[in-house]
């Protein structure tokens, strides 16, 4: 038996009971006990609305705030609503700024501008701020939760400052430093702020030479510095450099997640819009068909246009009458297959690299040794076949021969297309599947049976 299913079973039990008997002193006590993860869950796991309500009242001010940062829109807003607006208030000021902008984000906008008006103004100020920003940029994923200190003050007053800060500091492992104008000039840790003389000058303690991204880039360029550069947070900066926020590492691996799963539903051939619908609980059935059609028609179609295109292709090339031209239509499949397969291949593996870096030519080189030499295995195991099965040196060459080139034409496509899109600024997943497989099934036709012509001199 699963253990921790056990225990959390038992934990749900539990926690039922002490509703039931109003034993809300011992449930709290309780729940201190666990993490905020298992709290979330047992509170999932309570059917009865209003015995969530009564474990979420119990639990003190910052733990119900983690909640609701783990939370979706239409929990948040439930609890919220269903809370006196002073407790709700006190929960609200311990939540992570980011976290609740992302939620607010979400909400409809009298619900929204009435949960901003139980904030206090500065609080309010720095998630309108976030507000501004669009989800998939640094400046909307980035949190209010850092400390700066300024340039010209010393370690111990810095020390000083850390301390009135750090009650609202989400991480404190890096420390940034500003210049009077609230331009970023550097960066500390605390270990060197910690060891540093009282009466060292910040300036001269902080490193210059920072990674930083600016707030209108795309969040996936934090990803990648923050994967790069093993950091704990990245600072966000503006056009003017002035800091604006940081984004913690927990941050980034939710980011990297869910860009993972909007990369893998374009190269299906579909969109984020459908992953969003999938995911989302309160989504209907015709809902959830709704958004597949929508995110797939489009590849679908144009996969459908490009078949009709390769379809009057095959047209031109009908040869009544022909025997070996018959042979080499039961050939047709695997020609286009095999092109269509390394093509996505190449194309799969190109997007990964551009998500963790640039693509150097060795990459390319790679791609294109790789359809070669696949190519020359499959072809030879392809002619031996053939030839056992006809008996025809002149099919057999044909098929061959075109299969080699096909591959090799597709790994190069699959590898030259996703550079070609990022190129004009565009995100490399949009080449999907379908797109790839369009593509190449045009150009083994032409190559099939322009090789047959020339081979077999048909026309």
């Amino acid at each position: 038996m699963d253990r921790t299913r056990e225990t959390s079973q038992d934990l749900l039990e539990e926690v039922k009971s002490l509703i039931e008997n109003h034993k809300y002193f011992e449930l709290r006590e309780l729940l201190e006990e666990y993490h905020i993860i298992d709290i979330f869950d047992i509170m999932e796991s309570l059917e009865d609305e209003d015995m969530q309500i009564k474990l979420f009242e119990v639990l003190p001010s910052d733990m119900a705030a983690s909640i609701l940062e783990e939370s979706g829109v239409e929990f948040f807003s439930n609890m919220i609503s269903k809370l006196e607006i002073e407790h709700a208030k006190n929960i609200l000021e311990c939540m992570s700024l980011g976290d609740m902008a992302d939620i607010l984000n979400e909400l409809e906008e009298d619900e929204r501008l009435k949960i901003i008006d139980y904030l206090n103004p500065e609080d309010a100020a720095a998630v309108k701020e976030l507000l501004f920003y669009e989800d998939d940029t640094a400046g909307g994923t980035m949190t209010k939760g850092y400390i700066s200190i300024n340039k010209h003050m010393t370690a111990l007053e810095a020390i000083e400052h850390m301390r009135e800060e750090a009650e609202d500091a989400e991480t404190i492992y890096y420390i940034y430093v500003v210049d009077d104008d609230g331009k970023l000039v550097g960066v500390l840790s605390l270990r060197e702020l910690i060891v540093a003389r009282n009466d060292s000058i910040i300036e001269d303690l902080m490193i210059e030479n920072l990674v930083s991204v600016y707030d209108y880039e795309d969040r996936e360029e934090a990803v990648r510095l923050v994967s790069k550069y093993n950091l704990v947070a990245i600072p966000v900066i503006d056009k003017e450099n002035k800091l604006r926020g940081i984004i913690k590492v927990d941050d980034i691996i939710d980011v990297m997640e869910e860009e993972a799963n909007e990369d893998m539903y374009k190269l299906a051939g579909s969109s984020e819009h459908e992953m969003d619908v999938a995911e989302d609980e309160k989504s209907t059935l015709l809902q959830q068909i709704t958004s597949s059609l929508r995110g797939r028609l489009p590849w679908l179609i144009l996969s459908l246009a490009g078949g009709v295109v390769a379809s009057l292709i095959l047209t031109k090339f009908e040869v009544i009458g022909d025997s070996k031209f018959v042979q080499l239509l039961f050939f047709l499949p695997l020609i286009i297959g095999m092109g269509g397969n390394t093509g996505s291949q190449a194309s799969s593996v190109t997007v990964i690299t551009l998500s963790n870096r640039d693509v150097e030519r060795k990459d390319i080189i790679k791609e294109f040794c790789v359809g070669l030499i696949g190519g020359v295995i499959c072809s030879l195991i392809s002619a031996i076949l053939i030839y056992l099965m006809y008996r025809d040196m002149d099919v057999t060459l044909i098929v061959s021969i075109t299969l080699l080139l096909n591959m090799v034409i597709g790994a190069i496509v699959g590898v030259l297309m996703p550079l070609f899109i990022r190129k004009i600024d565009s995100d490399p997943a949009i080449i999907s599947t379908p797109v790839i497989s369009m593509f190449l099934d045009i150009i083994g036709i032409c190559i099939y049976y322009g090789t047959a012509i020339l081979m077999l001199k048909l026309i």
